[in-house]
């Protein structure tokens, strides 16, 4: 190999020399490898060959005997360019910093001293989590995750995703093991940081270059040699106190990345020295799982695999810790503050205590097709999970999100007495804080803070799933979501209910449940609405991702400040939210004490007579009465006021993140929101353009049939309408979905000419209805909506979100987003 030299930099005041010559394992580490020698025996595992002018070819050495700064480099590997700037600040700041406190931090775990090893515990498993990207097979890996990374931002995301493992690895078992009595001692490869999962071979799909088995999957084990004599081993701890699990490949009890955690920085083993053929079994496993490059003190430790037969699921007999010595991880931990704070957790990490009333059994014996899907959705099996792989599926084991919001349903219908023969009515005057208290910990119970949400999302399948962002109130859901059930085959929104977990008290239902009645009495409105949706899985209130996540939270956080710096909000969607905060305001004032609406009419009338006051407060009384969302209690304002919240979701990030995931489009009836769609990045990081520009032109300028009343769109459906509309938009969903190109222009006008048979079908259905009621007459609410679709060439993708979904430990979500959708009403 021929070795490429840095070169010097000058500007006007100074020369500066660059380190371009990245070593990606660095010297001090390798040189923990050398013992009394002073060169490595560097073997190339795939040498290049050089074919000649004339036909001949010959191959490169493989095997080299080098120094370290020779070995397990590559020139300009995390160097970045600006134009004619040329910058080494990963590799001397990053890495610097990273090299500098782990070299100590990877001395005391060797030394075993456990005061040292107790302050450099966590510079320890930070500098293993950087050692484990920083590799060319690390960065090809990242790379590959976003598909549109230039060295810059590479390295940007190399930075963002430091210390993503380091929670899993902390709870589970830790050891250190000996080759000293060994002849044969560890050796070091270009990827040191080796993840093994004994059911997933070096032929399976998951250790396909330049991937490794994931560290959250139940039987993955993570070797990393420390030096010639030392490797550190650590071990998921369900796997090591059920070495015989059933489900290897599944993921771990509450795998996290990022999580909060406490663990025992004593909590280390350390007795076990290997005999020749353990010590030869990990060499195996570090040479297989090695990029290209592996090196050691002597030649022959480099071919482990000429001096025995090593069955690679038997390796884990001499990685898993000693069964008697399990017991010293795991287990529940407590701690306490003088000021009565607690923390506790399991041995997972969870905090939430025993969720297990939100258990389900599975399944027994075979699934007959037309049975209900045991995921939970509302679908029959051979239409839901039976024809998806398990990976694609929901949860089967706990109860499902659809599920979940049923239970909620049915807890506030028992605990506001409807079950019993309550009315509204009885709801508006009897309304109690004890009422909401428990609503709200309902919510709490159904959502605790330890949900895996992301396990019990839908997941891409073949079902047409739209992702709806945008105001979730009871007066504005009706206009376009309900009937957009009728295009698509499931729509997801914001749940609407805050979850009072980890919510500050002052600011808690939970803990002032009297503040929150008016709030209540608007959010059982729409769950009721959406009662007959939620049952049937058209519509499924998810709640935010970030309740379960604090990294994602935080995150997503941060990068909508970024992006809506000097938003505006859409003048005509302002005025209509203000009217909503007006319609709000009167109700406050009707509920108010008799004596406050006179002190406040006398404040807006300061001339008016007492017969004038008088009679507007009989008014205001009436109006409280026929008003339905009105709570008849004359003190709701006598010890302070009422909580108004108004939900504006998902954002636009946790929008695109669960689009990606479940395979869904861009929803929304918000002009705000659809502009921050529309300014947002496309797959190639440019502006959005609009492609497919025949069929998006005919598609605006097609009237889709809407209608503002639930019971006709739940008539509708129920009479299996719109069936055809339905499969087209599957149609439109799918042809754009898999394009590659524009389409063919006969293509689009076929697809066209489909919508618009369609929707006039979709016409004669509604105007079919009878009437019952000659106020609920389905003409007097029906009117058209405009769809104005966007459906960019490389799709709708945001490189935060990309990181979020790859920080979320998730294997199998899109990387762009098809099309987005604004519905609005037809001029």
């Amino acid at each position: 190999m021929a070795e490429k030299k840095d070169f010097v930099l000058k500007d006007s005041e100074d020369a500066k020399t660059l380190t371009r010559n990245n070593h990606y394992v660095p010297q001090w580490y390798q040189k923990g490898f050398l013992g009394q020698a002073t060169k490595l025996q560097y073997l190339n595992l795939s040498p290049d060959t050089i074919t000649l002018e004339d036909g001949r070819s010959f191959t490169h050495n493989a095997l080299k005997i080098w120094e370290p700064v020779r070995c397990f480099f590559e020139y300009d590997l995390y160097t970045t360019m600006f134009g004619p700037f040329i910058s080494d600040l990963i590799e001397r700041k990053l890495f610097g910093d990273i090299d500098a406190t782990g070299s100590a931090a990877v001395k005391a775990f060797i030394d075993g001293d456990f005061a040292a090893h107790h302050d450099h515990f966590l510079n320890f498993f930070k500098y293993i989590d950087a050692q484990k990207t920083r590799t060319p097979k690390g960065l090809t890996w990242l790379k590959e995750r976003y598909d549109d990374l230039d060295q810059v931002a590479l390295m940007r995301e190399l930075q963002a995703i430091q210390q993503m493992n380091v929670t899993m690895w902390l709870e589970g078992t830790r050891e250190i093991v000996s080759a000293k009595d060994s002849p044969v001692k560890f050796i070091i490869s270009d990827h040191p940081v080796t993840v093994y999962n004994y059911a997933c071979p070096p032929s399976a799909a998951e250790c396909a270059y330049p991937n490794d088995p994931s560290t959250a999957l139940k039987a993955s084990q993570t070797v990393f040699p420390l030096d010639r004599d030392h490797c550190l081993i650590l071990t998921n701890y369900e796997f090591a106190n059920d070495p015989e699990i059933k489900d290897p490949k599944a993921k771990r009890t509450n795998a996290r990345n990022f999580g909060q955690t406490m663990t025992r920085t004593n909590a280390l083993l350390r007795d076990r020295h290997l005999s020749e053929k353990q010590v030869l079994e990990i060499n195996y496993l570090i040479k297989q799982r090695a990029a290209r490059y592996i090196a050691a003190e002597k030649k022959e430790w480099l071919y482990p695999e000429s001096q025995l037969t090593i069955d690679w699921s038997d390796l884990k007999k001499t990685l898993l810790p000693p069964k008697n010595k399990v017991y010293e991880f795991g287990g529940e931990m407590f701690w306490g503050t003088r000021d009565g704070k607690t923390y506790s957790q399991d041995a997972f990490g969870r905090t939430a205590g025993d969720t297990s009333y939100l258990n389900k059994p599975l399944p027994k014996g075979k699934i007959k097709a037309n049975q209900p899907c045991p995921c939970g959705q509302g679908r029959k099996y051979n239409n839901c999970c039976q024809s998806q792989p398990i990976s694609k599926r929901p949860a089967w084991n706990v109860y499902s999100i659809r599920e979940r919001n049923l239970l909620l349903v049915e807890q506030i219908m028992q605990i506001l007495g409807f079950n019993s023969g309550k009315d509204w009515e009885d709801f508006r005057r009897a309304i109690t804080e004890d009422q909401v208290r428990d609503i709200y910990q309902a919510v709490a119970d159904l959502w605790p803070v330890d949900t895996d949400i992301l396990g019990l999302l839908p997941k891409s399948d073949g079902k047409i799933r739209a992702v709806y962002s945008g105001m979730i109130d009871y007066r504005t859901i009706p206009q376009f979501l309900i009937s957009s059930t009728l295009y698509f085959d499931e729509v997801i929104i914001a749940h609407p209910f805050t979850n009072p977990n980890g919510m500050n008290p002052e600011y808690s239902p939970i803990e002032n449940p009297g503040e929150f009645k008016e709030q209540i009495i608007k959010l059982v409105a729409l769950v009721f609405s959406l009662r007959p949706f939620i049952a049937t899985g058209k519509i499924n209130m998810i709640p935010d991702p970030g309740n379960f996540n604090q990294h994602l939270r935080f995150q997503s956080i941060d990068s909508a400040k970024n992006r809506v710096a000097g938003l505006n909000i859409n003048e005509e969607e302002w005025e209509s939210l203000s009217e909503l905060r007006k319609e709000d305001q009167e109700r406050m004032l009707y509920n108010l004490p008799r004596e406050q609406k006179r002190i406040q009419l006398k404040n807006s009338f300061p001339t008016a007579n007492d017969g004038f006051i008088d009679r507007m407060i009989e008014y205001m009384n009436k109006k409280r009465l026929a008003d339905p969302m009105c709570i008849l209690q004359d003190d709701l304002y006598v010890d302070g006021g009422q909580m108004n919240i108004s939900t504006m979701g998902p954002t636009f990030e946790i929008s695109m993140f669960l689009a990606q995931i479940t395979g869904g489009f861009l929803l929304t009836d918000s002009p705000t929101r659809w502009q921050e769609f529309l300014n947002g990045k496309s797959h190639s990081q440019t502006k959005v353009s609009g492609d497919f520009e025949q069929l998006t032109t005919a598609i605006e300028n097609i009237g889709m049939p809407f209608n503002y009343l639930p019971d006709v769109v739940i008539e509708l459906w129920r009479g299996g309408k719109f069936e055809e509309v339905r499969k087209i938009w599957q149609r439109i969903y799918e042809t754009v979905s898999n394009a590659s190109k524009a389409l063919d222009s006969q293509l689009e006008r076929e697809l066209e000419d489909e919508l618009m048979k369609a929707n006039e079908q979709a016409r004669k259905d509604i105007s079919a209805l009878p009437i019952t009621d000659p106020e609920l007459n389905p003409k007097k609410y029906a009117f058209e909506a405009k769809f104005t679709v966007v459906i960019p060439k490389d799709g709708f993708s945001d490189r935060n979100v990309l990181r979020f979904l790859l920080t979320s430990g998730l294997d199998d979500y899109a990387k762009r987003i098809p099309m987005a959708i604004f519905m609005e009403r037809m001029s």
